[in-house]
């Protein structure tokens, strides 16, 4: 748990501040009540790039819940994981960096006329993204996402805040902002967005949650809860979300001369890209098909591998249909049921992330 504490002089000063915005409001309105207290720049620090930043965790003093969320996700640990330490062989491909450890996702327009005026904030593309070499330990951090080129903070939502913050609610919303760095997940994704089913990358991986954006005081007492995202970032959310989004099940099952034989059908229903997505990594899907004794121990089993480099990808709305046959030579008389297991796994297969299982009985009078 964090924890900050107020010294007296802290204290004072903010009482102050707030003193004297009361009795500006009294004399002006409401209006130039709000926008005071949106514009006030308390912490300077944390528009500072290079190491005057002090960190994501400085962030975390207030923004307590989003913090914890995200030190717990992939972006918290995107450059110090040691699957990433490996992939680019030991950070030498500097390539990947930009988008593990990115300075921001924004980048400044520029004017036609060829004097280079910078003119506004947008959204950058993959290949304008720069890499930092400051404060690498935090991967995807805090800036990277919330702080624009020219130093300003921005989010989906505004309000009273000891720092200034501009609102872009339609860019935060929607799957553009993922897409910065995930091009060709958003790729597949524009694709197949809207046949049935417009739901964004933060709608399955960032989960909605109602809560005030800031926990410390007293600032928080001056916040009314907002509807929000988790700062999760997870396929296991997505997952927790639409536990159905994979269909499996069992089809065209015969036996004869002591053979158990069928399909095992898959159709990704609910998701606008393949399985597994990304262009970069080990990705795996496994499909194991497994013949279980009365004592759930598995007698005879098939496995089936989905890669994105194969093609051999769910792409959406897809129907995969993989045939088996098992000979169970003399154990037919253990035998119970059958079991199909879809999971995505890593390159050794000790991680496994589940996503859809299925089980039938069999009836002992058609297996003898």
């Amino acid at each position: 748990m964090i924890h900050k504490h107020h010294d007296a002089k802290t204290f004072l000063s903010i009482s102050g501040i707030l003193a004297i915005v009361a009795i500006v409001t009294i004399a002006s309105g409401c209006g130039l009540f709000q926008k005071m207290l949106t514009t006030m720049d308390m912490h300077p620090e944390l528009v500072k790039r290079g190491d005057e930043f002090p960190g994501s965790h400085k962030c975390g003093d207030c923004h307590i819940d989003i913090y914890k969320e995200w030190t717990g996700s992939t972006h918290s640990e995107s450059y110090i994981s040691e699957e990433f330490r490996v992939a680019t062989n030991n950070y030498e491909f500097e390539f990947c960096i930009r988008c593990h450890a990115p300075e921001t996702i924004f980048a400044l327009l520029e004017n036609d006329n060829g004097d280079n005026t910078k003119v506004s904030v947008t959204q950058s593309k993959n290949d304008e993204i720069a890499a930092r070499d400051y404060n690498l330990k935090d991967g995807v951090d805090c800036q990277s996402c919330h702080l624009t080129v020219d130093c300003k903070f921005s989010g989906p939502h505004t309000g009273i805040s000891p720092h200034p913050l501009e609102k872009d609610e339609e860019f935060y919303k929607s799957s553009k902002l993922c897409g910065t760095c995930h091009v060709d997940t958003f790729e597949e994704y524009l694709t197949y967005v809207g046949n049935g089913n417009d739901e964004t990358c933060q709608d399955c991986h960032m989960p909605a949650v109602r809560r005030k954006l800031i926990q410390d005081e007293p600032w928080q007492k001056l916040h009314k809860k907002k509807e929000g995202k988790k700062h999760t970032f997870s396929s296991l959310s997505a997952i927790e979300k639409n536990r159905d989004f994979i269909e499996l099940k069992f089809t065209e099952m015969n036996t004869y001369n002591n053979q158990i034989a069928g399909n095992v059908e898959i159709i990704n229903s609910k998701v606008n890209h393949s399985i597994p997505t990304g262009k970069y990594g080990y990705r795996e899907v496994l499909l194991l098909i497994n013949l279980m004794d009365n004592l759930g121990k598995i007698i005879k089993s098939k496995q089936e591998s989905m890669f994105l480099e194969l093609n051999t990808q769910i792409k959406p709305g897809e129907k995969k249909i993989y045939s088996f046959a098992f000979d169970p030579d003399d154990k037919s008389d253990e035998i119970v049921e059958l079991e199909a297991l879809l999971f995505r796994t890593n390159f050794d297969r000790t991680e496994k992330t589940h996503f859809a299982k299925v089980k039938i009985e069999l009836v002992q009078s058609k297996i003898d």
